[in-house]
């Protein structure tokens, strides 16, 4: 059973190792022992392979053994002595400073716990500018790691339990140390922990969040789109091992939650949206054991993980779907929707399927039609009926105690259809819905009987309340553009959140994408907010390709940044992607074979990683084609160009995370007036500035330091801007004041 995320919130004291892990003093310490080595005639390899966590004459005496205890004394006071005389390149750890700050704001008491004698430790920690309120060393403990007396007597020394206190190590003798003494365990370097870190930055912001209450407020969501995202086998396919390869390019980039598209067993006739096993994992994406893999993997990096909850429909595979069509008697028989035929024979009703062409299919083994929204292969599951309730209950309860973080439901607002199945209106001539990604045929009709009836509330707060037992999160996939009929699906104990797609079904108008903007904000503080997805094309060709399509999108993401909810990205928008191209003959989706115009390919091409065959999704032959990526597309080309898109939008999640402490203190968010055409928002501290329009705005002095410049990556929360801003075309600051 995969271990759930450490729970932060029960911390209440941190003890940090000192060198290597809050003190960079790794190359001094090496210098050190590599001299002493060359002085007593010892290789320096066999040295520096046991010194580290050691106190000196232990090391001594391992290395020496024929040395009386006079000899070794004298040995280790030598090397003490190269270290005294040695504080170059000491300086604090990547991240401390911040960690020890957040700490102190947090008003968690903290520790340092070192195997080095006192002088040496507060010479290191006075070079790095660091001043422990409880210093242990082993003039204090005896013992060196792993011996676990110097985390126990912080423990002592705070009054706390050693079950609440977190140790905080790069080595495994440390790390061993902190186990010993029934503590939780941070591990840096690469190293296995309860949670294992690429930095104190990391646990900074983790300790932040653990405070927050709930903890998806304000998190950074990513979707994998797994069939797409990396391929572990070489078969072409995206799998659940492939996702967990990737994790550290999540982590760095700053992401909290990580979305994944349906893993149950499925035909695959859409890609696993069409389930044919609701508590099985597809041996395509690896199975079981790959989804536990992947689960620990993320819960080590402090990341919650969402399954895709599916229950409109199931695939035709499914076997309740084939027992309920086997018989009219089945038991299963009224888990799905079936009618008799109209009095023409025909259809029930004039309901219409997303993918074309009638929504019910006729079952000649009974000689009753079978309602499907989606694909004939996808009959709609019948919510009326208390049995299917309980079985999905059910389902939901497996999954949460199996280690997921919640679930994204699909198509949320579909699963209860009026109860007499009524005809929908047609709409006037020559007015068609707006959506996308659907057929004309289903946007000729008004649905007020198919879909968003009112009853599908009552589901919601039952799942809302299995949700609560696990402190699992809700999303709900809501095709409500009024933002005040969204925020229905999540008042009071119903969902979580619910997706916007406000900025999914448009193009670029930057006057109409302002005002729906700021009618969202208005409507409720738990949306999430969303530029793309698996279903549409991407925000960077909505928004006009290129440059320019990159720009736009970046400039809203530093909007979404700022506003109370949930922040997502679709795989590959780190990269400011465009639509990938698909050749004609040569596409999956299933939409895109009824009306190739929506096809949905060309937003699912595979994640480009490197340059090369395959872009290191696959070392096969993708499923899809790779889209005609260029090599700057890739992950590797950006991570070390710093104005690329990947590393302008980690820097913008980066100074958010710095920020987190501001957003934690309100929802409240208003619309500030600066300067035309200028589009800014404040919450509290914090201001949100941008410039969607297409010219230069005008000189305007920012009310507050920018402490993000999507146009200047010199601009941090440590080294903020003051002073007049000519704002570019679609250039967009974050402000922070006192």
């Amino acid at each position: 059973m995969p271990r759930r995320t450490t729970d932060l919130g029960e911390i209440q004291a941190v003890l940090l190792d000192m060198d290597g892990t809050l003190v960079d003093s790794d190359a001094a310490v090496e210098r050190a022992w590599s001299i002493w080595a060359e002085e007593y005639g010892v290789d320096p390899g066999a040295v520096l392979a046991v010194a580290h966590g050691s106190p000196a004459a232990r090391t001594v005496r391992r290395l020496l053994p024929a040395l009386d205890d006079e000899a070794v004394t004298a040995a280790a006071r030598r090397q003490h002595a190269l270290q005294y005389e040695d504080l170059t390149d000491v300086t604090a750890a990547p991240g401390a400073h911040l960690l020890l700050a957040t700490l102190d704001r947090l008003r968690l008491p903290w520790a340092v716990v070192t195997s080095a004698d006192g002088r040496l430790a507060k010479a290191r920690l006075h070079a790095a500018g660091i001043d422990p309120p409880v210093l242990l060393t082993i003039d204090d403990v005896g013992a060196g790691k792993p011996d676990p007396e110097g985390y126990l007597e912080a423990a002592r020394r705070l009054r706390l339990a050693p079950s609440s206190c977190l140790v905080v190590e790069d080595s495994e003798p440390g790390l061993a140390a902190g186990r010993a003494a029934g503590m939780p365990t941070v591990a840096l370097r690469g190293l296995d922990g309860d949670l294992s870190l690429s930095g104190l930055g990391r646990l900074a912001h983790l300790l932040q969040r653990s405070r927050v209450r709930p903890w998806w407020r304000d998190a950074v969501g990513y979707q994998v789109y797994l069939p797409s995202f990396a391929d572990s086998t070489g078969d072409g396919w995206g799998d659940l091992a492939g996702a967990s390869a990737r994790l550290d390019h999540l982590e760095r980039l700053g992401v909290d939650v990580v979305w994944l598209t349906p893993f149950y067993r499925s035909p695959m006739r859409d890609h696993g949206y069409d389930v044919a096993g609701y508590r099985a994992v597809d041996p395509s994406f690896g199975g079981q054991a790959a989804l536990d893999e992947l689960l620990a993997q993320a819960h080590r990096r402090g990341m919650r993980v969402l399954g895709d909850l599916v229950v409109n429909h199931t695939s035709d595979a499914h076997p309740w779907f084939v027992a309920a069509a086997s018989s009219a008697d089945d038991p299963h028989r009224d888990y799905y929707i079936w009618r008799d035929p109209a009095p023409d024979g025909g259809p029930p009703n004039n309901w219409v399927s997303h993918f074309g062409g009638p929504a019910w299919t006729f079952s000649p083994a009974t000689g009753q039609y079978y309602l499907h929204l989606f694909r004939p292969e996808q009959p709609d599951l019948n919510w009326r009926n208390p049995a299917l309730a309980a079985e999905i209950d059910a389902i939901a309860e497996h999954w949460l105690s199996r280690g997921l973080d919640g679930f994204r439901i699909d198509t949320a607002g579909y699963l209860i259809k009026d109860a007499g199945l009524r005809d929908n209106p047609p709409l006037p001539a020559g007015r068609i819905l707006p959506a996308r990604g659907v057929t004309l045929d289903w946007r000729r009709q008004e649905h007020l009987h198919d879909i968003h009836q009112p009853g599908v509330h009552a589901v919601h707060e039952r799942w809302r309340r299995i949700a609560d037992r696990h402190d699992a999160f809700l999303v709900g996939e809501v095709y409500e553009l009024d933002p005040r009929a969204l925020a229905r699906f999540v008042q009071g104990e119903r969902l979580h959140s619910s997706f916007w797609f406000g900025l999914v079904e448009t193009g670029w108008d930057a006057d109409r994408i302002d005002a729906m903007i700021e009618s969202a904000v208005l409507a409720s503080p738990r949306l999430s907010w969303v530029q793309g997805n698996h279903d549409r094309s991407r925000a960077v060709t909505r928004f006009g390709g290129g440059l320019r399509g990159r720009r736009r999108s970046l400039a809203l993401h530093v909007l979404m940044a700022l506003l109370p909810g949930t922040f997502w990205l679709y795989q590959g928008e780190e990269l400011g992607l465009g639509d990938g191209r698909v050749p004609p003959g040569q596409g999956a989706a299933p939409l895109g074979a009824a009306q190739p115009e929506e096809s949905r390919d060309a937003a699912r091409t595979p994640m480009p990683w490197r340059p090369g065959p395959g872009l290191g999704f696959t070392t096969g032959q993708p499923w899809l084609p790779g889209g005609d990526r260029r090599d700057d597309e890739t992950v590797a080309a950006q991570r070390d160009d710093p104005a690329s898109h990947l590393n302008t939008l980690t820097r913008l999640l980066a100074a958010r995370r710095r920020l987190a402490h501001a957003l934690a203190a309100t929802d409240d968010v208003s619309r500030a007036v600066l300067a035309a055409p200028v589009t800014a928002y404040r919450r509290g501290a914090l201001w949100a500035v941008a410039n969607l329009r297409d010219t230069p705005a005008g000189d305007l002095r920012p009310p507050a330091a920018a402490v993000f410049d999507s146009d200047d990556p010199t601009v941090t929360p440590d080294r903020p801007r003051t002073g007049y801003v000519r704002l570019a075309p679609q250039q967009a600051l974050l402000l922070a004041g006192e």
